[in-house]
């Protein structure tokens, strides 16, 4: 009877520890404005070029600040899919919803002013904060800057969880967007 007790026992501990953790993906849905009902007729073009990541940031996992420099990086918490490529998409349909009159583009166009955006901190802290950081510039056709704009957001997470740091996450970007569409306006 013990060795069938220590048995099961032991059955149990090892089915306890195969248990495989949850994995958990996020993505950044855009909440962006939609365009007017009204389509106007492009008068401008805007070449948007790849959004360009720190080493830290180009991964799967969300990154999380612990105090001091040390980062953590959420293995069990991932983005859907690259994060370059969410923010490409929601800067493509966010500025294109953003600037009636302009065509954005991403194909290698070389007409029109060139938008280029760097980010270095696209992350939670352990205080409960979402942090944006990077900057983003306006050049001309032959490479003039019409705008370098350093960007530095932090925003309190209004719950705990990275659902909630994503969500921040994309509020931020929805701001900066905002920015970057009232600057790129300005040059027209």
């Amino acid at each position: 009877m013990k060795k069938r007790m220590m048995a099961l026992a032991w059955l149990g501990l090892l089915a306890g520890c195969s248990a495989a953790p949850t994995l958990h993906y996020y993505s950044l849905d855009a909440d962006s404005p939609q365009p007017a009902g009204v389509m106007a007729q492009p008068q401008h073009q805007l070449v948007l070029r790849p959004v360009a990541l720190s080493g830290q940031l180009d991964r799967m996992s969300l990154v999380y600040q612990l105090e001091g420099n040390e980062l953590h990086f959420a293995e069990y918490h991932r983005w859907a899919g690259s994060l370059d490529a969410q923010l490409n998409q929601l800067t493509l349909n966010g500025l294109s919803s953003r600037l009636p009159g302009w065509v954005v583009r991403q194909d290698g166009a070389r007409k029109g002013p060139v938008l280029t955006i760097s980010v270095e901190h696209f992350q939670g802290r352990h205080d409960g904060r979402a942090l944006l950081n990077g900057r983003w510039r306006l050049l001309t056709e032959e490479g003039v800057v019409l705008r370098d704009v350093p960007f530095q957001q932090e925003h309190v997470l209004p719950a705990d969880g990275y659902g909630a740091l994503v969500d921040a996450l994309g509020q931020g970007w929805q701001q900066l967007l905002d920015q970057i569409a009232a600057e790129v306006r300005k040059t027209s």
